[in-house]
């Protein structure tokens, strides 16, 4: 190599080579292998890998459980003691507000369960989010713009046609917009809990010490089934949306599309189900409401599946890949080592969509 230096330099020793190869723009830098969204903790250097995801696993599950104790078990208290604040019976009426902040807030505390849990095993809370380590609001906005008005047409337009019949009108007292507001708020939160807690944690553990994406992605679906109460037609989408869904992590590299599809779904059903007396309550659900439940979520699917792997430069059954960055290195996400952020495209009843 011709030097830059008018003396001749002695020989470089591997101590003096980091110190060159930053003071030389044009060298490259040996850049971390960059994963896909299920190997993402092998793209963070550590000695060992093997017990990690055993210590996210029990620290994420003892973390939910002591903020479920601290969040929850006052609130029940408080609804003995003051009937105002008291639960339904069946825990399950859209119009108590303390039924809905119990049952999307126990959900929706596994977001900082897991994101605690990824930091105790990985060092990285941000593994579980995305390739990148951040979530990508970009990338849900962009596909936010289709999903969300398939959905709205669907699971509240449609569903008013169907059920005008069954629709009652409560007395919108302060209670009830309460109730409706805690869902509208809380919704999301649920869906993304879920989506961190079926997708992201097993996805992430099995992948740490396996290569094959789909252990991560079909172990917990039997669990995500058992979570939900329809019958077996029912459960057929409540596994295929499971199964779907971990495919569109792997492949997008994040939980973005995930958790938008998972919340356009509940959010549009909880916004109309106090109108309708058991319109979200699990129970019998027949083949058109399996209809109504999957073909916007397998459809949607499809379409950005195709979309982000030709937007991305990726092959068709190729996921997207990186590595997750730190504060450092976001400065760097623009190099070629950097994953390429594509926009994107984007119930009782028996002929009701599902809430998953």
């Amino acid at each position: 190599m011709t030097s830059h230096h008018p003396l001749p330099q002695p020989p470089l020793h591997a101590e003096s080579a980091p110190t060159t190869a930053l003071s030389s723009p044009s060298l490259p830098v040996s850049p971390s292998p960059t994963e896909p969204y299920h190997r993402a903790a092998r793209a963070i250097p550590h000695r060992g890998y093997w017990w990690r995801p055993l210590v996210a696993v029990a620290v994420a599950g003892f973390v939910w459980i002591v903020m479920n104790l601290q969040v929850m078990t006052p609130l029940m208290i408080l609804g003995e003691i003051w009937p105002a604040a008291a639960t339904s019976p069946s825990l399950m009426d859209p119009l108590n507000p303390v039924d809905q902040f119990l049952g999307l807030g126990m959900l929706a505390l596994l977001v900082p369960a897991v994101l605690v849990g990824s930091l105790a095993g990985y060092g990285r809370a941000g593994i579980a989010l995305s390739v990148l380590g951040r979530f990508r609001w970009a990338l849900m906005g962009r596909a936010a713009l289709i999903v969300v008005p398939v959905y709205l047409l669907i699971n509240t337009v449609l569903n008013l046609v169907l059920e005008r019949e069954a629709i009652v009108v409560p007395e919108f007292g302060p209670g009830v917009i309460l109730a409706w507001l805690v869902v509208l708020v809380l919704a999301p939160l649920q869906c993304a809990g879920e989506e961190f807690a079926f997708r992201a944690l097993p996805m992430q553990v099995f992948g740490t010490w396996l290569r094959w994406p789909l252990i991560g992605i079909l172990v917990p679906v039997p669990l995500f089934v058992l979570g939900h109460g329809y019958n077996w037609v029912g459960q057929i989408d409540i596994a295929l949306f499971a199964i779907v869904m971990g495919l569109l992590a792997w492949k997008t590299g994040g939980l973005e599309i995930p958790i938008l599809l998972h919340t356009a779904n509940n959010w549009t059903l909880f916004a109309i189900s106090p109108l309708i007396p058991g319109f979200t309550e699990q129970g019998e659900v027949g083949f058109l409401g399996l209809a109504l439940a999957l073909v916007p979520m397998l459809g949607l699917s499809a379409g950005i599946w195709w979309w982000y792997s030709r937007r991305a430069g990726l092959g068709l059954w190729e996921p997207q890949r990186g590595r997750v960055q730190t504060l450092s290195s976001v400065s760097l996400s623009d190099g070629p080592s950097a994953p390429v952020e594509a926009p994107s495209p984007s119930a009782a009843s028996t002929s009701r969509p599902l809430s998953v």
